[in-house]
């Protein structure tokens, strides 16, 4: 007698599976609780099932590591030095890239370009289960692609999807997306957790068995994270996302795992009508030099993901007109801000909590979780308030404690090679990230260890 599938319920957000239907996962999140039956643990596809085999078609026997074979890892050139640079170099040959994203963040677009870049070294297939392929087709001659070397696939069977490239001889897959992914075996809809968690441990050992290197476009939860099972994370080799900040065409990709490189790189595109365009030099984008000078404008050298970024921070600060002071602004976090008018106040006499003050990021740029913008950002503060100037050509960079000490941040020397490469004349950094190594021909350091001190930066600077 068969047995009948045991039926489970998992969370969409965060993967917790549960023995019945909550209303409410141990996550926090309502309504996610799916119901969804346990696949076969035999499948069809798998006809050497009694041969105990890995996803890397190895046998499972034992083996002394130091005699494992060496295998050097075979990178691709994706076309774009912003997504090699997040990819660790490049794409590596039989991985699995997750490219996940808000709706409109450009992933299709991205990998458009990307398939017609890989189709130069093998041959690669592009399979979309929402659009047309008049449609991506549409979207190829938009972005002013040889769409000649791109094959194209309207399906979402993975088993099918398999065959093809097998029997084809593909060297590259593009799955766009895992959601409109099923197994034609299976009775849920696609998109469920049982149909994402087969779709992705085929593609996958489709990677490790045929070589074949594969990029699934991934949809993303309410919160922003990754839909789909935990398993989905689990599988991929390499998981990148792409941000973007609301009404601004500058996008960044971040990696959050990777087998084969680091997870710090972050790459920078700009959204335009030829698609997703690489920004070699972001400072030139985000700092706006040579405009007029005025209070409140300061810069900061920020370091995101082991790159030096050059960013304009805005504050202005004005009488409140109301019973509670107004704080507004964009990109950096209120809480923060609060406790550094605090400081400001007990440490250096400098009373501001009662006014309104907004902070502007410029380019849209999120620095709620950088703590290094709070030696700018307070410079910025105290420059609108006193409507004191400091040059366009002032960069600034540290983080303030709740003692008043100005503490030092990682990458200080990157940061300060960065401002000298930028023309900047005035470099504000923590005394702890000095050295006089830095020390550069027409560039002043002023070197800081306590708020208090932050008086005297304004004619310092000058002088």
């Amino acid at each position: 007698m068969a047995k009948k599938d045991k039926t489970q319920y998992m969370c969409s957000e965060c993967g917790e599976t549960h023995q019945r239907w909550l209303g409410q996962c141990s996550c926090g999140a309502w309504n996610t609780i799916i119901e969804f039956k346990e696949a076969k643990a035999v499948t069809q596809r798998t006809p050497h099932a009694k041969i105990h085999k890995g996803y890397s078609k190895q046998d499972a026997k034992i083996e002394n590591l130091s005699q494992v074979s060496d295998t050097n890892l075979i990178r691709f050139n994706t076309g774009s030095s912003e997504f090699n640079r997040v990819l660790g170099g490049g794409i590596v040959e039989a991985s699995v890239v997750l490219v996940s994203g808000d709706p409109g963040a450009g992933k299709s677009t991205l990998l458009i370009k990307t398939c017609s870049n890989l189709s130069k070294i093998g041959k690669a297939l592009y399979t979309s289960g929402e659009e047309s392929k008049s449609q991506v087709r549409d979207r190829g001659l938009r972005l002013q692609l040889d769409i000649g070397n791109i094959d194209i696939m309207n399906s979402g069977d993975v088993e099918l999807i398999c065959d093809v490239v097998v029997t084809e001889g593909y060297k590259f897959l593009i799955i766009d997306s895992i959601q409109t992914a099923f197994v034609s075996s299976l009775p849920n809809a696609p998109g469920g957790v049982t149909q994402v968690k087969e779709s992705a441990s085929i593609l996958n050992r489709l990677a490790k068995e045929h070589g074949i290197t594969v990029i699934l476009v991934c949809h993303v939860s309410k919160s922003g994270d990754m839909a789909g099972p935990k398993v989905l994370e689990h599988i991929g080799d390499t998981m990148c996302k792409i941000e973007c900040e609301d009404d601004s065409k500058y996008r960044t990709l971040r990696a959050s795992k990777n087998r084969f490189g680091d997870t710090t790189e972050v790459g920078t595109f700009a959204m335009t009508a030829k698609g997703m365009q690489d920004i070699v030099n972001p400072s030139a984008i985000f700092l706006e030099k040579g405009g007029i000078e005025s209070s409140g404008n300061m810069a900061y050298a920020s370091n995101d993901g082991g790159r030096t970024l050059l960013i304009n921070i805005q504050s202005l600060v004005t009488q409140s007109h109301g019973e509670n002071p107004v704080r507004g602004g964009v990109g950096f976090d209120y809480k923060r801000m609060s406790m550094l008018l605090a400081i400001l106040q007990n440490r250096m006499g400098v009373n501001i909590g009662g006014n309104d003050i907004y902070v502007n990021v410029v380019s849209g740029v999120n620095l709620t979780k950088d703590v290094g913008a709070d030696l700018p950002l307070v410079l910025a503060m105290i420059s609108s308030n006193n409507d004191s100037i400091l040059s366009s050509s002032t960069v600034a960079f540290g983080e303030i404690g709740l003692s008043g000490e100005i503490r030092p941040v990682p990458s200080g020397e990157e940061r300060v090679k960065e401002a000298v490469r930028n023309d900047f004349k005035t470099i504000i950094l923590p005394k702890r990230n000095y050295n006089p190594r830095l020390e550069t021909p027409g560039v002043k350091i002023i070197a800081v260890s306590s708020v208090s001190e932050l008086h005297t930066v304004f004619d310092r600077a000058k002088t």
